[in-house]
């Protein structure tokens, strides 16, 4: 169980990027997040001002005080709980999402969960730009607990639909698992797809497994009938799934999944841990070869790890996509580790982090100085670890350029106006060989993609007020300018 935003952090630079060191440290000034057992993280701008506030979950050290916590972040990565927020008071073994389901241009937010009746819940609050929450009354979702959450336009209607899963209880109080698709109306009043072929799980993530611009679907985890599964699922472009057989992913329980072009292939690769039907932890990475068929990729060193996260980040602005692993590998070995992508799916293990388990991540750049940080939560290594229950908030040390600067060195090779744009944005490009257009969000989310290029070019890019980078990448270098989204 996760939630992290998943990111291809760009390098800042006009120039061929030079290989950087992975250096994130705990900031150990922040003493004011509450303690997260058994619950989860997630970041996102709540209130529109350019910087990514924070969400936590979880009941503290002794299961007594459980808490639903929203902080404002104050630009530099410090953080300052909100109160009276009108958030679900009690939350245990919870997943997190923000989205924004009705287009005012504002995060919204699900959180499923157990209170403390105990009954499960999912819970979507509409957000009313300024970080104020209110309670949906009429969302069909799932009450459920220990899955994933997530949000994608998968009929390309340009909404965010949801797709669901984890554990869920019947009329008398049986738990059982399930994967459930709603399609969003446009307006943020969804509707449960009744007839579709996943099969349960309790962890997800949605691809775009054969670059038909349509999001495709893999599913892992635990069944009904006690089985292991991981199981992928190829869209047609309107919303509807079919299963893909004769994939060759592990099927594992306890699991997380991440997905990401870890070799810059131009294609999304996939990277899973969990528990096998075996009893064995893996961690496993599976290479696209560009028409959606997967093998994997074997000699890999991360750590086999149930229970935990992986995930793909830039954690060193190299343009290729590293690594981190988080989990149980078994006994009382727990890990938080760190692998470096050195190029070509060439992994190398750099830092060793406070290790966690039954651990949520959330990644983006907090403190605005254009790297990936890092919050996580989960139980540290007992007894060794101080604080096992603390949330950890560590910042990248990796020296970066400015935004400011790379606007000026950009002006060479491409001009973008109005600046600040409405969303409607025209770019003028000197030289189009070669050449493609990446726009990206502050967290790292890549929100437009083009390859094909005329000289004058003009976009209408849909997405809420903030600051955005326009990357412009040729064969032999790349160059940055800033987009102010008003």
């Amino acid at each position: 169980m996760k939630n992290v935003f998943l990111f291809i952090l760009i390098s800042l630079s006009s120039v061929p990027s030079l290989a950087q060191s992975v250096d994130l440290q705990e900031d150990l000034t922040i003493n004011n997040l509450y303690d997260s057992r058994q619950g989860s993280c997630a970041l996102g701008d709540i209130d529109n001002d350019g910087d990514l506030d924070l969400i936590i979950t979880g009941p503290d050290a002794i299961l007594t005080n459980d808490k639903t916590t929203l902080y404002s972040n104050d630009g530099q990565g410090n953080f300052t709980e909100i109160i009276g927020t009108g958030l679900s008071a009690w939350s245990e073994f919870s997943d997190i999402a923000f989205a924004d389901v009705d287009g005012d241009d504002d995060q919204d937010l699900l959180i499923t969960g157990r209170d403390g009746s105990p009954n499960f819940y999912a819970n979507f609050y509409l957000n009313d730009g300024s970080g104020n929450y209110t309670l949906s009354p009429s969302v069909p979702f799932e009450p459920s607990i220990e899955g994933d959450l997530e949000f994608e336009d998968v009929d390309n209607d340009g909404d965010q639909d949801l797709f669901m899963c984890g554990y869920a209880e019947d009329s008398s109080g049986s738990p059982f698992i399930f994967s459930k698709l709603y399609l969003n109306s446009d307006s943020g009043v969804f509707t449960e797809v009744t007839s579709t072929p996943f099969i349960e799980g309790t962890s997800a993530a949605f691809l775009d497994m054969d670059n038909d611009n349509d999001m495709d679907l893999i599913v892992s985890g635990s069944t009904n009938n006690n089985g292991v599964m991981t199981t992928l699922y190829e869209n047609d472009g309107t919303g509807n799934f079919s299963l893909v057989n004769n994939t060759p992913f592990t099927g594992v329980k306890f699991s997380d999944i991440s997905t990401g072009d870890s070799d810059g292939d131009g294609d999304t690769d996939i990277l899973l841990n969990g528990m096998d039907s075996s009893f064995q932890n893996i961690c496993e990475l599976y290479l696209n070869d560009s028409a959606g068929s997967f093998n994997l990729l074997t000699g890999t060193p991360f750590l086999a790890a149930q229970l935990g996260t992986v995930d793909f980040a830039d954690f060193d602005n190299d343009n290729d996509l590293d690594v981190f692993v988080t989990g149980s590998l078994g006994g009382q070995n727990v890990a938080a580790h760190i692998y470096e992508n050195q190029g070509n799916n060439n992994f190398n293990l750099v830092d060793s982090l406070v290790q966690v388990y039954n651990s949520t991540t959330a990644i983006g750049d907090i403190d605005g100085d254009n790297d990936l940080d890092m919050i996580v939560t989960g139980i540290g290594n007992l007894p060794s670890t101080p604080d096992p229950f603390k949330p950890r908030v560590y910042k990248n040390m990796l020296a970066t350029t400015s935004i400011e600067m790379v606007h000026e060195e950009a002006h060479d090779n491409i001009l973008l106006y109005p600046n600040p744009s409405e969303g409607i944005i025209n770019i003028q490009i000197d030289n189009t060989i070669g050449t493609s257009i990446k726009i990206y969000n502050t967290i790292g989310e890549m929100v437009f993609s083009e390859d094909s290029l005329n000289p004058n070019i003009q976009i209408k890019l849909n997405q809420p007020p903030g600051m955005y980078a326009v990357v412009s990448k040729t064969n032999s270098s790349t160059s940055t300018l800033r987009l102010i989204i008003k």
